[in-house]
């Protein structure tokens, strides 16, 4: 029993490769992906891939080739937990990819190749700016003229913008910080009153947040109605989207921004729909009422 124990022992590791997990699984082009999965062995090293699946079949059959990421060790280069403890977790900063189906691969030296499977649909960006007075808690929607506002944008959509601090390799892009800043513009001219203000970058670039604070407005007329348009590009590929924030001159206006990107089906789908529409109120009941009386007149001449 002893000599049968020692041979299973050198023969079968302790563990091997049978987890591969995506968090999340369903991504835009650029978005962070953390892939993880445990080891036959501690302190190994193994090597992740991705590879386009056109037919959608989870196979390397389409006449496809795979394209290496980046290698990973257990508790070293490139795990984000760094411990050894038979897991990896490999924060993958994905490159512009086309929407479909994707396998990432993780190939263990010590195990067995695991796979799973990466979905890519290429959200458009979605931006939600507000602007701020010299206030940023009782000033929303408010600009007082000859003081200082701001313009805060929230960012969804897509999350290589969050991640400035990733360092880039040729596997592994990452982020560069001078692009993201370069991603994102604002027309503020409406309220500065200076026609060179219409594509300011912003000051600072946060986890889904980018602001222009310290920003001198003009003077403006009392309840005058004010705008602001930001405009951002996806770094990971070209997708553009715009919004518009309004706001009152000491007097706050709720406008909600608007995509132009995002809007222009919904706003196409109105105009259709309004086409086919009464410009008056009752306007049907009136045909319908004046359709049952004609019927009634000619049921009584019949008798």
């Amino acid at each position: 029993m002893s000599v049968l124990f020692l041979v299973s022992y050198a023969v079968i590791p302790t563990s091997a490769t049978t987890i591969v997990q995506l968090q999340p699984n369903s991504v835009s082009s650029g978005d962070r992906v953390y892939v993880t999965a445990n080891l036959a062995r501690n302190a190994s090293t193994v090597t992740l891939s991705y590879y386009a699946d056109a037919n959608k079949n989870g196979k390397d059959d389409d006449g496809g080739s795979w394209i290496k990421i980046a290698n990973v060790t257990d508790g070293g280069a490139n795990d984000g937990k760094n411990t050894s403890n038979g897991f990896i977790n490999f924060p993958w900063m994905t490159p512009s990819l086309s929407p479909g189906q994707y396998i990432v691969k993780v190939e263990d030296p010590n195990g067995p190749t695991r796979t799973t499977v990466l979905t890519v649909n290429n959200a458009k960006l979605k931006l939600i700016p507000t602007i701020f007075g010299p206030s940023t808690t009782t000033d929303k929607g408010l600009v007082k003229p000859g003081d200082y506002f701001s313009v805060s944008t929230l960012v969804a959509g897509n999350c290589r913008i969050c991640h400035t601090t990733d360092n880039p390799t040729t596997q592994n892009p990452g982020v560069n910080q001078q692009q993201v800043e370069k991603a994102f513009s604002a027309d503020l001219s409406g309220v500065t009153g200076s026609s060179s203000d219409t594509a300011v970058v912003p000051g600072a670039v946060h986890h889904l947040l980018v602001q222009w604070s310290g920003i001198a407005s003009k003077t403006l007329a009392d309840n005058q109605t004010v705008n602001v348009t930001v405009t951002g590009t996806n770094p990971a590929g070209n997708l553009t989207t715009q919004s518009t924030a309004f706001a009152g001159v000491n007097k706050a206006v709720n406008i909600p921004p608007k995509s132009n990107e995002n809007d222009t089906k919904d706003n196409a789908s109105a105009q259709s729909s309004g086409s086919t529409r009464s410009p008056l109120p009752g306007f049907e009941a009136v045909f319908v009422v004046a359709g049952l009386t004609f019927v009634a007149y000619l049921v009584n001449r019949r008798r």
